[in-house]
């Protein structure tokens, strides 16, 4: 056995320093550069730049724009935990009860999660086509065009619409996540609730949702995490319009940044989406641990 001592300190730090300066160049030092832009009028790359304090800062704050983003953020991260992880467990409660076909569900389900969200995004933009797409062409041929919408142009609906493209891409891997749950819970749960006279309902509340409280909590913090992440497929469906009405704080941060050319205020919304990140993830962190008690 090698004793600890400094000359172990000393090897430790050079065998680290290779990652410690690749997470210093590439993470460490982007963060910084973001923080000295917020306080700058940086009209992008190559530009000269001047210190201009919190105008920024008083700039985001009195912008309407970055308040009604960042509220559809929010209604965006619900309806991406909900949308997503309800039908991720919806869809392993009924695929755990297969025998011979679970293998084929459990991939075919999964299949659209292998797809980026630019190409869903399209996929989805056709689908909800108001003249052409297949909503709205389905519904007609049922008999029920009265419920024809403009999913994509209607301001009410355009953030939900986009939201289940999104959630369609996302659902697969909650759902493995889900099953892979289920097999972990002692069938002796199941066959003592029999016992007791417990009928299906009953098992699901008392047994099932309990024994995947783990996998419950870790699939909400994965949802939360790729919700936060929306910006392809609004990018691509809908580039944030109806007049803003599903623009997200990503979204508005590349409209800013790259169209017009404000790299300050952008690097203020950065910080801001950092800081939500970091609220959302303290607060769901304590959520968890006063569930596990």
């Amino acid at each position: 056995m090698i004793p600890a001592g400094h000359g172990n300190t000393g090897t430790a730090f050079w065998l680290m320093a290779p990652a410690i300066a690749v997470y210093g160049i590439f993470t460490l030092f982007p963060i910084a550069v973001t923080f000295w832009l917020s306080f700058t009028d940086s009209a992008g790359f190559n530009t000269p730049a001047s210190f201009v304090g919190v105008e920024n800062y008083r700039k985001a704050v009195q912008d309407p724009i970055v308040w009604q983003a960042l509220w559809q953020t929010i209604i965006w991260l619900i309806y991406h935990v909900v949308l997503a992880g309800g039908l991720g467990l919806g869809l392993a409660l009924a695929i755990a009860r297969l025998k011979r076909s679970q293998v084929f569900f459990r991939t075919a389900f999964f299949l659209p999660h292998l797809v980026s969200l630019a190409v869903v995004g399209v996929i989805w933009a056709n689908i909800y086509d108001p003249f052409f797409g297949l909503l709205n062409t389905g519904l007609t041929e049922i008999g029920l065009g009265n419920w024809t919408q403009g999913w994509l142009s209607d301001p009410a609906l355009v953030l939900f619409s986009v939201n289940v493209a999104s959630s369609w891409q996302g659902f697969g891997l909650y759902m493995l996540l889900f099953i892979a749950g289920l097999q972990d819970i002692d069938p002796a749960l199941y066959d003592a609730a029999e016992v007791d006279g417990a009928n299906s309902w009953q098992k699901l509340i008392h047994v099932t949702l309990p024994g995947l409280r783990e996998v419950m909590t870790f699939v909400m913090s994965l949802a939360m995490i790729n919700g936060l992440k929306g910006f392809a497929t609004v990018f691509v469906m809908t580039n944030g319009g109806p007049f803003y009405q599903s623009e997200l704080i990503t979204t508005y941060i590349y409209r800013l940044a790259f169209q017009a050319q404000d790299h300050g205020l952008a690097a203020v919304l950065c910080i801001l989406l950092s800081l939500f990140a970091i609220t959302i993830t303290i607060v769901f962190n304590r959520w968890r641990a006063r569930m596990a008690r």
